[in-house]
């Protein structure tokens, strides 16, 4: 038996250069969508038998192939050999679809003919050389053919599209869309400034037919940005359905509503919390249920595994929508951008009004009993960023990558909590998930009543002691008095213990996740713990939970200055 593995790129690249909420929908839907396309070409090219056991007939092992298009993970398992190049001609053909009714799209709504169309060089260029397909068939089990794609991978193969003028305002690395792009530019008869002012007469007037809310006229966009933007509408989107017994239908929203992070008005700006997470050591625990080491039982674990995830993925969403409801404004606090197995990514925010940083805590309070829904033996590391309105998007969705890898770094099992500003800069503090609501909800002021949570005078305190350098490597004991002046005293000696530290350390047996990681981190060549070390971070975890409990308390909810 053989395994042939399927993965594309990039993949990252092609969400993170996002302006508005419909760019990242469209293109993690569009990644999505072409996953799909290949699994479903595998499912019909090995006569894929309906009805039975998936374990015995269906050749896709991962992802389990269920009734939902956004959210399928980019990377297909296939028992058997499927062809590279059916692989290649199916994805290829699905792209070039997608891209080819989005140009007829833009063409047909100029009903007056204004434009000269000589574009369609580049649209081509876009549709052949937009994405590079990883292939690998061989190998006697899907662990050793994942290895193999992987060594592919480090071998790329790009081509790249050479153009002339202005790049877009979006991302700035391809060049803006519009009907005269590949007319020959000749600096002595033609005039830079009349080429700009008939780009920005053409972004008018795509404004006007599709709309402000999704294209702006003071936007100028590269095709394949054009494309991220179109897909999301029923008219462009229906076309891919044509071909029925060739692509899966398309799935997208009858109302899709961008969210408002910015406005004229500098007082109606808003803050909005992003969130992106995924499970950890997902191969060891995969590697964890193979007793055996049969590939039967390999494919079996794999496949109900990613069954598993694709349906919680689903139930996620579903959840989300009831959790975060306003009732009381009858509107929706949040969205799910894409929730691909145990990779998802969403935002917290209200249309009509301002939410709190408060009641984003307070949906992820219950976050750990939602993701213990897929009844897998998995822990998930979680980065959540409280954004400033003038924040560039994809600067967002790049710090949203970095709390999250902060949050596994840190020890996995836990939230990475960052403050983003307007300036750019950031704080941060990791807390793990068995602490998260029981320390924020029990702080109390100095008096010591529960109910009084002024975060600003532990913010001062913290503020003063610093500028004393009261914190030190030698030791922990002003973090610990300063600690025990906010928060029940007993919560110091268990999440730090004693002088020796061992609470502040994962433990696996039984399974706690300290606030420090793994203990490993920690020591020497001879094994031995490195306690400046230990006793710097431990402070630093009191610093910044100080500082980042202000601003999410208190700071965050008034206006910028930042």
């Amino acid at each position: 038996m053989s395994y042939t593995v399927i993965t594309f790129a990039p993949v990252q690249g092609f969400i993170e250069n996002s302006r508005k909420l419909r760019d990242l929908y469209g293109s993690s839907f569009i990644l999505s969508y072409l996953a799909k396309v290949l699994c479903e070409d595998a499912q019909r090219y090995f006569e894929y038998e309906k009805g039975k056991s998936p374990q015995e007939n269906d050749p896709v092992i991962s992802p389990a192939v269920i009734n939902v298009t956004q959210g399928t993970p980019n990377q297909i398992i296939i028992r058997g050999e499927y062809p590279e190049a059916e692989a290649q001609r199916i994805f290829n053909d699905a792209w070039r679809t997608i891209v080819s009714s989005c140009q007829e799209a833009i063409e047909t709504k100029d009903e007056n003919k204004t434009w000269n169309y000589n574009w369609s060089r580049v649209w081509n260029a876009w549709g052949n050389y937009s994405w590079e397909l990883f292939y690998f068939c061989g190998g006697e089990t899907i662990t050793e053919a994942r290895q193999k794609l992987n060594e592919i991978k480090h071998s790329r193969s790009w081509v790249g599209i050479n153009w002339i003028g202005e790049s877009s305002t979006l991302s700035g690395i391809d060049e803006i869309a519009w009907p005269g792009m590949t007319d020959q530019f000749n600096p002595k008869k033609d005039s830079i400034s009349e080429v700009n002012q008939r780009i920005e007469t053409f972004y008018q007037h795509l404004s006007d037919k599709f709309t402000e809310a999704i294209i702006s006229p003071k936007e100028q966009l590269s095709i394949p940005e054009l494309v991220k933007r179109l897909i999301t509408l029923d008219d462009v989107a229906e076309k891919l359905n044509i071909a029925e017994n060739e692509y899966p239908s398309i799935q997208i929203p009858r109302s899709f509503q961008d969210i408002s992070r910015q406005n004229e008005n500098s007082e109606d700006n808003r803050w909005t919390g992003w969130f992106q997470g995924d499970g950890d050591k997902i191969g060891d625990y995969l590697k964890s249920l193979n007793t055996s080491n049969e590939p039967k039982e390999e494919e079996e674990n794999l496949n109900k595994f990613s069954s598993a995830m694709m349906k919680w993925g689903e139930y996620f969403k579903q959840e989300f929508k009831k959790e975060i409801q306003d009732t009381q404004l009858k509107e929706s606090k949040g969205r799910i951008i894409y929730a691909g197995g145990d990779d998802f990514l969403g935002v917290l925010y209200r249309q009509q009004s301002k939410i709190t940083a408060q009641e984003c805590l307070e949906w992820f309070y219950k976050f750990p009993d939602i993701w213990k829904q897929h009844k897998q033996k998995i822990t998930v590391s979680v980065g959540f960023v409280w954004a400033a309105p003038n924040v560039p998007q994809r600067d967002v969705l790049q710090h949203c990558r970095e709390a999250e890898q902060s949050a596994k770094k840190s020890g996995r099992d836990r939230i990475a909590l960052r403050i983003l500003f307007n300036s750019g800069n950031h704080l941060e503090w990791n807390c793990p998930w068995g602490l998260l609501k029981n320390l924020l909800t029990h702080y109390r002021d100095r008096n010591q009543l529960k109910d009084e949570q002024n975060w600003t005078h532990l913010y001062n305190d913290i503020a003063v002691l610093e500028s004393r350098h009261a914190f030190t490597r030698e030791q922990t004991k002003v973090a610990e008095a300063l600690f025990k002046a906010y928060f029940p005293s007993q919560f110091w000696e268990d999440i730090v213990g004693d002088d020796n530290y061992e609470k502040a350390f994962n433990h696996p047996q039984p399974f706690q996740t300290g606030i420090l990681g793994e203990r490993k981190n920690y020591t020497n060549k001879n094994g031995e713990l490195e306690l400046e070390n230990v006793r710097k971070d431990i402070n630093n975890w009191v610093i910044n939970l100080g500082k980042v409990g202000f601003h999410l308390f208190t700071f965050s909810d008034k206006k910028s200055k930042n």
